[in-house]
């Protein structure tokens, strides 16, 4: 993708960061360079796992594109997405029995079975609720993707039936009742770069469900042919060549097609299609010298893309990492760019060779519009999910929320101290529990204050989620006129300029944080149930 120094201002001005831009010009073209390089006997099918952000999904829906899932959540960011349940697969080596419920519930066009277990328990589940279940048989064949440096089939690995295994029990498979067995799903590997690759895999795959009509003289209408379609990460690495890729498999699919006109074949992708179109954008905070390296600490790292950090991969290599804003023109120097976590792997690059970097600078990693947020652990020391964002039509839409840190808290239940160590004694309130009730009662307060400055209307909802500038709508002056208005109201409450900064006015929850920190204590008395005095400001 291109990031012009305009937008990337927009973007950090109004997001901040750790943040995830997405281009939707560029992931149209994606779509639109896979679709022409398949004939129209091929549906694609995107697969949610490397990126289920819903309004990617609405915008892939929109080009044509159909789903593929591997959860019950992923089924359902499917269907609000608009994509009919005839168009979506559910895969996955272990479903939950809620996940089969509900893709028998909706009519998904197949689920994706991957085990002999599984197959008899679908079978049963459908009996129960007196419906025909609609199957794929997920296949580990005998052949493997040359072309893939992280195979999937063709090896010991926990996806699908051994294809000798499968093909010896087909037979049974299909006099299971309750079940529509509507063909086969093979998927070898991942990350292809190679059109000759792409072909071979396609090719066995099409030669299976042949031989296994012939042989128990079926009338299958699916088969899944997997892809596993690659991008371009490294400095060695080439695009997958989809003109090549287009004289390979148009004579392949159309002859197939010919065969078995009523058969659905099914290509997935994901990161062909989603992975190109997005950057994270992390800004430099600090820039030090290790031990004969230099290092520049940014606010987004491992949490926030687990896949440039190297994350299971054995020979880690670097993404592409720029200037957000473009060329500065300064002398190049190299840099282990790393993130804020308290781990020795929280690297998004090593000896990264890069104009030089200043405090401030925002750096963009490219090609991550795949396995970004959805692969990395966003919640390591709570910091949350990143913020995501669409570029389309010169706009910005924020597709995504950052995580806040209330956001992170009142995730946990508060399980009481006494019930879990199974103690009935009642203990006087925690300094915690007096400083929660007290921040409570602050937001409250705060949004009474919010509702007359702003002058909200009633049915304005306010929470201490609520972003004070994005959703009721507090400027620059408006701030001051509530401050003016929280040291007349809350007692106690005085402004200190050396301590307030912009981070306090991001929720109603942060800023009665500051609030409550810089009120002045009732007096004790107070708290022992006398009057409390008050005094006239002198």
């Amino acid at each position: 993708m291109k990031l012009s120094k305009e937008l990337v201002n927009q973007a950090t001005a109004t997001f901040g960061t750790p943040t995830y831009i997405y281009d939707e010009t560029v992931l149209r073209s994606s779509f639109s360079e896979l679709r022409h390089a398949l004939p129209d006997c091929v549906d694609i099918f995107y697969a949610l796992k490397v990126n289920p952000n819903l309004s990617l999904v609405k915008l892939i829906r929109s080009y044509g594109g159909n789903t593929e899932v591997c959860s019950l959540g992923e089924l359902e960011i499917a269907l609000k997405a608009g994509v009919a349940a005839q168009d979506i697969i559910f895969l996955g080596p272990y479903k939950k029995p809620e996940e089969h419920r509900r893709a028998l519930e909706v009519g998904v066009f197949a689920i994706v079975v991957e085990s002999e277990t599984e197959l008899r328990k679908l079978s049963l589940l459908a009996g129960e609720l007196g419906c025909v279940a609609p199957v794929a048989i997920r296949i580990n064949p005998n052949f493997s993707a040359s072309g893939s440096p992280w195979k999937m089939g063709g090896r010991p690995t926990h996806f699908g039936i051994e294809e000798d295994t499968a093909v010896e029990h087909f037979g049974e498979y299909i006099k299971l009742p309750n079940l529509d067995i509507k063909g086969i799903h093979v998927y070898n590997g991942t990350k292809i770069l190679d059109a000759q690759s792409v072909y071979d895999n396609a090719s066995y795959i099409l030669d299976l469900y042949r031989n296994l009509t012939l042989r128990y003289g079926l009338n299958l209408s699916m088969v899944d042919v997997g892809g596993g379609l690659g991008i371009k990460y490294y400095e060695n690495e080439k695009e997958l060549d989809t003109h090549a890729l287009k004289q390979l498999l148009a004579p392949l699919f159309e002859t197939f097609h010919r065969q078995f006109p009523n058969t659905r074949i099914i290509l997935e992708s994901g990161r062909f299609i989603a992975g190109k179109c997005g950057a994270l954008l992390v800004t430099v905070d600090n820039i030090k010298e290790n031990h004969g390296k230099t290092f520049a600490v940014t606010d987004g790292g491992t949490n926030c893309h687990g896949a440039a950090a190297g994350s299971g991969q054995v020979l880690k290599r670097n993404f592409r990492i720029v200037h957000a804003s473009g060329s500065t023109g300064a002398p190049l120097r190299e840099y282990h760019i790393s993130g804020p976590l308290c781990s020795p792997d929280d690297l998004l690059g090593r000896d990264v060779r890069i104009e030089t970097l200043r405090e401030g600078d925002v750096l963009a990693v490219t090609a991550s519009g795949a396995y970004g947020p959805t692969a990395s652990p966003t919640l390591f020391h709570s910091h949350g999910h990143p913020a995501e964002v669409i570029a389309s039509n010169g706009r910005l839409f924020l597709a995504r929320a950052r995580q806040t840190a209330i956001d992170i808290r009142d995730s946990h239940a508060d399980v009481p101290v006494s019930e879990m160590l199974g103690t009935n004694v009642v203990s006087l309130p925690t300094a915690a529990a007096s400083a929660t009730a007290s921040q409570a009662a602050t937001e409250r307060r705060l949004g009474e204050i919010l509702r007359v400055v702003l002058k909200l209307p009633e049915h304005t909802q306010i929470g201490a989620d609520s972003h004070l500038r994005d959703d009721l709508g507090l400027d620059s002056l408006t701030s001051m006129e509530l401050l003016v208005h929280l040291e007349d109201q809350i007692d106690g409450f005085f402004v200190n300029p050396d301590t307030i900064t912009p981070g306090h006015f991001n929720t109603v929850a942060s800023l009665a944080q500051y609030v409550d920190a810089h009120s002045r204590p009732a007096p004790a008395r107070a708290l022992a149930g006398f009057a409390e005095v008050h005094h006239e400001r002198v």
